[in-house]
């Protein structure tokens, strides 16, 4: 009977740790095992790439996982979840960093400070939204964008009136009356400046600050239609509305 000599990698009941530097182009990555650091490389921003090479360089090990939190989001991490990867985010200033590292700060660096105090078990991850928490806040965070926008819009056609010594009329500057009413925008709209230039220059300020009304009053619709539907039985306001007003929003108990 022959003895036959098998090549094959396992890694079975062994635990290997994943530090990754998260950035648009590229991901720089360190892999370590319980005992040493096995590879650090630069790869496509793919997670799936990411999980095909730890399967066939280590396979039946335990994958764990970490990057922090960023411009990218929390996708990387469902992604990954979703692959057999446990994975967590964490806050970047919750990282223990060494004094050598502050100095020498590069992707290869921090990669492998990642890896390193997550195999530590220093690290705590944050907490993740659901998909469809995230998309709701970013609905009222665009709403606020709005806003913003079409505060700026009233200040520059106020700015360009009285930069053209136009004065608006009493009536309408008192905001409880008729600032930015209809009749305000009338009044503007039937304004005559000295030139076609400057006419046309106020038209197209209006026509910005009408635009933007218009989506004010649409996200607003949307987030008052969220608030009414069946979404306030499952989430808390404090999960939607994090960090932002919550508009016409109610608490599970009812409360407004």
């Amino acid at each position: 009977m022959k003895c036959v000599q098998s090549n094959e990698l396992d890694f079975s009941g062994q635990n290997i740790y994943v530090g990754i530097d998260v950035h648009l182009k590229s991901w720089s990555v360190a892999i370590l095992s319980e005992h040493s650091v096995l590879k650090r490389f630069s790869q496509s921003p793919e997670p799936e790439a990411l999980h095909k090479y730890l399967v066939n360089n280590y396979p039946g090990a335990n994958y764990y996982s970490v990057y922090e939190a960023g411009f990218c989001g929390f996708w990387i991490h469902e992604k990954l979840m979703d692959l057999g990867i446990t994975n967590i985010v964490v806050n970047p200033a919750d990282v223990p960093t060494m004094g050598k590292e502050k100095l020498r700060k590069t992707d290869a660096v921090d990669c492998n400070k990642l890896a390193r105090e997550l195999r530590s078990g220093s690290l705590e991850g944050i907490y993740v939204p659901k998909a469809d928490v995230l998309e709701m806040r970013s609905l009222i965070r665009m709403r606020n964008l709005i806003v913003k926008d079409s505060t700026r819009a009233k200040n520059r056609i106020k700015s360009l009136l009285r930069f053209h010594g136009v004065e608006i009329p009493k009536e309408f500057t008192r905001c409880s009356i008729g600032c930015w009413s209809k009749r305000f925008l009338s009044w503007l709209q039937a304004l005559e400046l000295s030139t076609e230039y400057g006419k046309k220059t106020l038209e197209l300020h209006l026509e910005q600050f009408i635009r933007l009304r218009k989506m004010l009053l649409q996200e607003t619709r949307a987030i008052r239609e969220i608030s009414r539907s069946t979404v306030r039985q499952t989430y808390t306001v404090a999960d939607i509305c994090s960090g932002y007003r919550c508009y016409n929003c109610r608490y599970p108990d009812g409360r407004d």
